[in-house]
């Protein structure tokens, strides 16, 4: 099962957290990797990662920032083996292929936020931070005619005054449980290893749909083919979360 750092500010630590987070970011920019840091409260906005089940159900997510050249074939494997997943879309992204938004949508795929721009929210003051998030809402609306629910930060990195943005625009923060790790593109056969290594029941799946992620496409069918065989059942974030227990650990 992957595991996620969920992190408690203290008094007296926040100086370190704050010194935490800029490398953590510098270090991103740098190697163009997803990296997790993930920042919540108990009784606050938390981000939802994986449910608390014994049912073998997991739910299939893609991130797309930009390109389309494996968008298609993509939809097409999902299409074929009547799976549906949730998109996370930038809105750079979704202003310019909104026939490939009408075809998620018709299909029955879930169109998430994934930011305006693909800029890491740390590293931006406040009032920048949100103000991607709603200009990324707004053309998501706008082009599909409907209001995103579901909402994760560029990159994944997000901090207690994301999840609070986040939860004021009404949204559900999706981080992810399994990570088959193909933005590395270290071959189809690795890509499903990954992912059934970390595998397991309740997890979002995150997946990679941009044009820099040039083997998921490939790998897509061997991945359902692998979870099916391994009794797995793929349905929403949603039917995910209706039956998520809130789970919250200490660093």
């Amino acid at each position: 099962m992957a595991q996620f750092w969920v992190f408690n500010r203290r008094k007296g630590s926040q100086y370190i957290f704050i010194a935490a987070i800029a490398f953590c970011a510098a270090c991103l920019i740098l190697l163009e990797k997803p990296f997790i840091a993930v920042f919540t409260e108990e009784e606050g906005p938390s981000a939802f990662s994986s449910a608390e089940t014994d049912e073998r159900e997991v739910a299939l997510t893609f991130n797309v920032s930009w390109g389309e050249e494996h968008v298609e074939p993509i939809l097409d494997t999902l299409h074929e083996t009547e799976t549906t997943a949730a998109f996370f879309v930038s809105g750079v992204w979704a202003e310019r292929h909104t026939e490939l938004l009408e075809q998620m949508m018709e299909e029955g795929h879930d169109i998430g936020n994934y930011g305006f721009q693909f800029k890491p929210y740390p590293d931006q003051e406040n009032e920048d931070m949100r103000r991607d998030m709603r200009e990324g809402h707004n053309t998501i609306e706008e082009a599909t005619g409907e209001s995103p629910v579901f909402f994760r930060p560029p990159s994944g990195i997000f901090d207690t005054e994301v999840l609070e943005a986040a939860d004021q625009m009404g949204y559900s923060v999706i981080h992810w449980g399994a990570d088959g790790k193909d933005w590395q593109n270290p071959g189809v056969d690795r890509i499903v290893a990954n992912l059934m290594e970390s595998v397991g029941p309740g997890d979002v799946i995150m997946l990679d749909a941009s044009d820099s992620a040039k083997q998921t496409a490939e790998a897509l069918p061997n991945i359902i083919e692998a979870l099916q065989n391994e009794n797995y059942n793929m349905t929403s974030v949603e039917a995910l979360m209706s039956g998520a227990e809130t789970d919250y650990e200490e660093l």
